[in-house]
């Protein structure tokens, strides 16, 4: 499940303030900074991983290209879990090296508004609540199969349960 977080959508990155490298000016940082911050607003959505972010964030936070495009969205858009892994390395690595030769600043500044708007810690909630959901859908499947058979053998005597 893809969370949407719009209020990301407020903490717009600005040229201003941002490095110019010998390929990107400072507003082709920002354009895509915020095309990037939009992705992670509308949850990550596999489908939404276009081409031009493909080719800039795979080499960007220490990620790696994933042989392509479909394998790096395979591996972290489609599920809460690998969202979580692709949030935690932006904000594990941050931005390393000089802004004039790297986007380090862009991923820098995308890293400090995921951290302040609490985006780990949703996702982590939401993968609590997946867990739970599996869990409780896995025990329906159990008791629809086995009925209280299942309980009296869960609840042997050793376990003591009511």
């Amino acid at each position: 499940m893809s969370l949407l977080l719009p209020h990301l959508r407020r903490g717009r990155i600005e040229a201003e303030g941002l490095t110019a490298t010998q390929w990107s000016s400072p507003q082709d940082k920002a354009k895509l900074a915020n095309a990037i911050l939009a992705f992670v607003a509308k949850g990550l959505p596999e489908e939404g991983f276009s081409k031009a972010l493909y080719q800039r964030v795979s080499q960007m936070w220490g990620f790696i290209a994933c042989f392509n495009r479909n394998g790096f969205a395979g591996r972290y858009f489609s599920s809460t879990q690998g969202r979580l892994a692709f949030l935690d390395q932006i904000i594990a690595r941050g931005g390393i090296g000089d802004p004039a030769w790297t986007w380090s600043d862009v991923e820098s500044r995308i890293a400090v508004l995921l951290v302040e708007h609490q985006v780990l810690d949703l996702y982590r909630a939401e993968l609590r609540q997946e867990t739970v959901r599996g869990e409780q859908a896995l025990l329906r499947r159990l008791l629809d199969r086995h009925g209280s058979s299942l309980f009296r053998w869960v609840c042997s005597d050793t376990l003591r349960c009511p």
